[in-house]
């Protein structure tokens, strides 16, 4: 069986953030199963996360931030997430442009079901102004 992608907001592609006004980028993953299996990565610094790597996994969302350090800065970085469907059937991958004193705008929000044999990817692309 193939993955199911289901959009509310569909994956740009690529996604300007203006780290200079305090623009960064924040996901979530909602987890729809009893262990999340996913990794995410950059096309720069390679294996960012790995669902262990997160206080009190397994869980059913995680969280985590991208491009507050100036050290996560780079032109034209590909962020990489891939799901497994191996112990979970389904989850929720959403992405926000964050600017402090702004509200966040949704870059992407996706909804995957998969069988167990399954894998998932999706990424987009950093753009710095």
């Amino acid at each position: 069986m193939a993955v199911t992608r289901t959009p509310t907001v569909p994956n740009p592609g690529a996604v300007p953030v203006d780290v200079k006004a305090g623009e960064f980028l924040f996901f979530t993953l909602d987890a729809g199963g009893p262990v999340a299996i996913f990794t995410f990565s950059s096309s720069v610094k390679k294996v960012l996360f790995e669902a262990p790597d997160f206080v009190g996994h397994p869980k059913a969302r995680y969280e985590w931030e991208h491009l507050r350090n100036p050290s996560d800065v780079q032109q034209l970085e590909l962020l990489d997430l891939l799901l497994s469907f191996l112990t979970n059937a389904n989850y929720r991958y959403v992405v926000e442009r964050r600017r402090p004193g702004a509200a966040a705008i949704t870059v992407l929000d996706i909804n995957y079901t998969g069988a167990p044999t399954d894998t998932a990817s999706e990424s987009i692309t950093v753009v710095i102004p």
